[in-house]
């Protein structure tokens, strides 16, 4: 990763007026301290943007929760609000409508923040970086209410869901695509990073920021969308994220995630 160090006078403005959240102390936690896995996987919703100078730490501990509980936490990074907003020598925009949707709702105001399995909505939903890891090893340490599984073909995905309890709670389905390995332009402190990797970036919510209502059962349903690519992504580094949440309270009940391939 190539750095170039560099003051920008508009950045120190910008600190000046919408400075990032200091986060000094790590919450992280030892995933290895007993581990009875029974299924559930966590959703964790970054909020940021290239011009935020703390994010690069959110990324890197979503990145380090993600190595610890390998294959059942999955990452999106909603870019979004004026650390997103292009300018200056930030020339591309990672802004989606639907993630601009889901701010507003869910409305952060310091970033770096996100949040997990969007638990704790609406007073406590939004969690500082170093919070994600333990709230994330809690999250996993619950049975699973939904099963939930991916298949994509000729652009098309089709998502198999059913109920494992007897609940009959307001459901909704969610179907997104990240992309991975983006090199751009990001601020880290006081340093302009003029080839940063991007990773977990929302590209597009296929069905609408809020999902589709779905109706389970103990018996698997199958919901399909088709989709398409922008010319600027790339295949090999998109994945296809699903995940079903309560609407009643907003809280992800189970989520899955495929790699696309060439």
């Amino acid at each position: 990763m190539k750095k170039t160090y560099y003051l920008f006078l508009s950045l120190f403005i910008l600190s000046l007026t919408f400075s990032c959240d200091v986060i000094e102390k790590d919450n992280f936690t030892d995933p290895n301290a007993g581990f009875p896995w029974l299924g559930k996987k966590v959703l964790i919703e970054d909020f940021t943007g290239y011009k935020c100078t703390n994010c690069p730490d959110a990324s890197s501990e979503l990145h380090k929760i993600e190595e610890l509980y390998p294959d059942k936490v999955i990452g999106i990074a909603i870019h979004s609000g004026t650390f997103a907003k292009p300018g200056g020598v930030f020339v591309t925009d990672f802004r989606t409508d639907e993630g601009n949707e889901i701010t507003d709702f869910f409305g952060p105001e310091g970033f770096p923040i996100g949040m997990v399995n969007r638990q704790g909505y609406p007073d406590n939903v939004l969690l500082n970086y170093t919070d994600w890891a333990s709230q994330a090893g809690e999250q996993l340490l619950q049975a699973p209410t939904i099963e939930l599984s991916i298949s994509e073909e000729n652009n098309s995905v089709s998502v198999q869901a059913r109920r494992l309890t007897e609940a009959n709670n307001s459901l909704k389905l969610v179907v997104c695509i990240t992309e991975d390995g983006i090199i751009d332009k990001q601020i880290y402190g006081s340093d302009l990073i003029e080839e940063y990797e991007h990773n977990h970036v929302l590209r597009k919510v296929i069905n609408g920021a809020w999902g589709s209502n779905i109706q389970l059962s103990s018996t698997s349903s199958t919901y399909s969308y088709d989709y398409t690519l922008e010319n600027s992504w790339v295949r090999s580094n998109c994945n296809i994220v699903a995940f079903v949440y309560d609407n009643s309270n907003k809280e992800v009940l189970q989520v899955e995630k495929i790699h696309l391939t060439d």
